[in-house]
C-alpha cells in the first residue's frame, strides 16, 4: 500500500480536443504514482470529451465530471470540491507539466509545512517559445504583478480557507486566488527547473480583454475585494493597477513613483 500522500490534478477543459489527449498523456507518464486527474467538461461542442473518454476507459485514476457554467474558476472549484488529495495541482487543458514536477512538489510540502505553494520555472510553446520570465516572488509586489503561475500546488486545507477560485472574473482568477490562499500567510517555493510548459497561442484571453471595459472590472474587482492589503501600501492602487494589466510595462517605475515606502 503506498504511503505516498494523494495529488489531485485538476483539468478544466473546452473545445481543446486538439490538446487534451497530449495533456492527459504527460499526466499519465508523471513519475508518482498516487494521484488522480478529474476533467472538467465545460460544455464542449468539439471532441473534447471523446478525447478524455479514451483515459477514463483504461486508467481508474482519471475521472470525467460536467460543469455548466461554462466557466473556468466554477469548473475548478467543482472539480476540487469532489476531490480527495491532500495536495492540488491545477492544470490547464492545452499545457504540459514535466514527469518529475508533481513528486518534487510533493517533497518539498511534505518537508515543510510553511511552505503553502510550490512552483517552478516555466517555458513557453505553441506560437511563442521561449523562457517565460515570470519575477521573483514577494508578497508586497504580488499585489500588482502577477510572479506565480495557475500550475502550482498547494494544500487542499489552504484552498478550504479560502472561497476557491473566484467565478466573477473571466481572466486573472489564478492571481485573484493566489492573492486570496497568500494573504493568510505561508511560503512560496520555487522549484528552479522547467517543469512546466505553457502553450502560447495566437490570441490569449488576457489579450483579449486588455484594452476594454472587462479589464477595468477586473483590477477594480481585486481591489475592492482585497482593500485591507492595498490601502497600507499605496497611494492610488488602482490606478496603479489599471495602468498595470493595461500595458504592462514601466511596472519598476510605476512601482517607484507610486509606493509610499520601499518594499522589502
Amino acid at each position: 500500500m503506498t504511503t505516498e500522500p494523494k495529488v489531485s490534478i485538476i483539468i478544466p477543459c473546452y473545445n481543446r480536443g486538439k490538446y487534451i489527449g497530449e495533456t492527459l498523456e504527460c499526466v499519465q507518464r508523471i513519475h508518482y504514482d498516487n494521484f488522480e486527474c478529474i476533467v472538467v467538461d465545460n460544455n464542449s461542442t468539439d471532441n473534447s470529451v471523446a478525447e478524455i473518454q479514451k483515459f477514463i476507459q483504461n486508467n481508474d485514476r482519471f475521472r470525467l465530471i460536467r460543469d455548466d457554467g461554462n466557466n473556468i474558476s466554477s469548473a475548478r472549484n467543482k472539480a476540487i470540491a469532489v476531490s480527495s488529495g491532500e495536495y492540488i495541482l491545477p492544470l490547464d487543458s492545452d499545457d504540459l507539466i514535466h514527469p518529475d514536477y508533481v513528486r518534487e512538489a510533493v517533497e518539498i510540502l511534505q518537508n515543510n509545512p510553511q511552505i503553502a505553494v510550490v512552483t517552478c520555472d516555466a517555458l513557453l510553446f505553441g506560437a511563442k517559445r521561449g523562457k517565460w520570465k515570470l519575477p521573483e516572488y514577494n508578497f508586497n509586489d504580488f499585489l500588482i504583478k502577477v510572479s506565480i503561475h495557475n500550475t502550482s500546488m498547494f494544500r487542499r486545507a489552504g484552498y478550504d480557507k479560502t472561497n476557491g477560485y473566484e467565478p466573477e472574473l473571466r481572466f486573472c482568477e489564478d492571481w485573484e486566488f493566489w492573492i486570496n490562499l497568500l494573504k493568510r500567510g505561508g511560503e512560496v517555493f520555487k522549484i528552479r527547473k522547467n517543469y512546466f510548459f505553457y502553450r502560447k497561442h495566437k490570441e490569449s484571453t488576457q489579450r483579449k480583454y486588455r484594452n476594454t471595459d472587462e479589464n477595468k472590472f477586473v483590477t477594480r474587482f481585486i481591489y475592492e475585494k482585497h482593500k485591507e492589503l492595498y490601502a497600507p501600501l499605496l497611494d492610488n492602487p488602482l490606478e496603479l493597477l489599471q495602468q498595470h494589466q493595461k500595458y504592462k510595462k514601466g511596472y519598476n517605475q510605476l512601482r517607484l513613483l507610486t509606493f509610499r515606502k520601499p518594499l522589502p
